[in-house]
């Protein structure tokens, strides 16, 4: 018994704290897809499971994990694990990584609806190529990369790289992607690279957001592998009420319209009710409302 209470006592005397904290959110609506003629239910539950820990000398680990249920035919399942080591305003992480484009500052702001719809108002989507960059799975591996972010003051700077390995030994793409970001006041401006080893991947991306009192401001620009694109977007608050809009152009000889899209959300204390309207560069239209919230 003296020998097992030496053995943990040695054990736990490097390690400040340890924490597991849960969390997530859900959702529940309904969705309109034009171009598919169907209205169909809208559900989703997350849950995300962070555990940390701190040793003595100032240096956190963590891991996160996340499960979620999303609709019957697709997105069920456990995401794989992002592990990361904290100090000092530097962190580094491993696995299931965040990715840097996906991490730059107001890339999602030209964003409506409960779902999101067809995200048309972000500058790194085409019609040609979506999502096309290192982000966090939900439901699967990820990028299994690295990638290191490093905050100091108002700058912000995040590097990713991935090259996932096949299960016969091969080499699938590589990622390499960075972004740098500077807040001055309620500003905030990111400009982001990525190169890839598959063709219509590489980016070069611009952000600029931010707030006038209860006014949100932002427009994005993107050059993707020649394809360029431009949003602007920007929100508007009036007690419980939020309402987001954005525009969007692409250069692409696919795009036979603007992307335009119109959000609102109503906050119950707890859960909101959101829904949006989105047509495509493709001239597609998507609606949806529904309650979404946290716990």
């Amino acid at each position: 018994m003296s020998l097992l209470a030496t053995t943990a006592l040695a054990l736990s005397a490097g390690v400040a704290y340890a924490e597991v904290s849960v969390s997530g959110n859900a959702r529940m609506g309904l969705k309109y897809d034009k171009n598919a003629s169907t209205t169909q239910i809208e559900k989703r539950m997350t849950i995300d499971m962070v555990g940390t820990t701190e040793t003595s000398s100032g240096i956190t680990f963590g891991a996160k994990l996340r499960l979620r249920s999303n609709e019957p035919t697709a997105g069920q399942g456990i995401a794989g694990a992002r592990v990361y080591m904290q100090t000092s305003g530097f962190e580094l992480a491993m696995g299931n990584i965040d990715g840097a484009i996906e991490s730059m500052p107001n890339l999602y702001s030209p964003s409506v609806g409960l779902t999101g719809l067809g995200w048309q108002g972000l500058v790194t989507n085409t019609v040609a190529s979506r999502f096309e960059w290192d982000s966090y799975s939900s439901t699967g591996n990820g990028a299994e990369g690295i990638e290191a972010i490093y905050s100091a003051g108002a700058f912000t700077g995040h590097v990713s790289y991935s090259e996932p390995t096949l299960s016969s030994g091969a080499s699938a793409q590589k990622r390499a992607a960075a972004y740098g970001a500077y807040t001055m006041n309620d500003w905030t401006v990111a400009l982001g690279v990525q190169k890839s080893s598959t063709v219509g991947e590489d980016k070069v991306v611009l952000t600029v957001g931010g707030n006038v009192g209860d006014y949100g401001v932002g427009i994005g620009f993107a050059d993707n592998d020649g394809t360029k694109k431009i949003a602007l977007n920007g929100s508007a608050t009036f007690g419980a009420t939020t309402v987001s809009a954005f525009i969007a152009d692409e250069d692409s000889v696919a795009a036979t319209d603007l992307s335009i899209g119109l959000g609102a959300s109503y906050d119950l204390g707890g859960a909101s009710v959101v829904g949006g309207v989105e047509r495509g560069a493709t001239g597609n239209t998507r609606a949806d409302l529904g309650v979404s919230f946290s716990f």
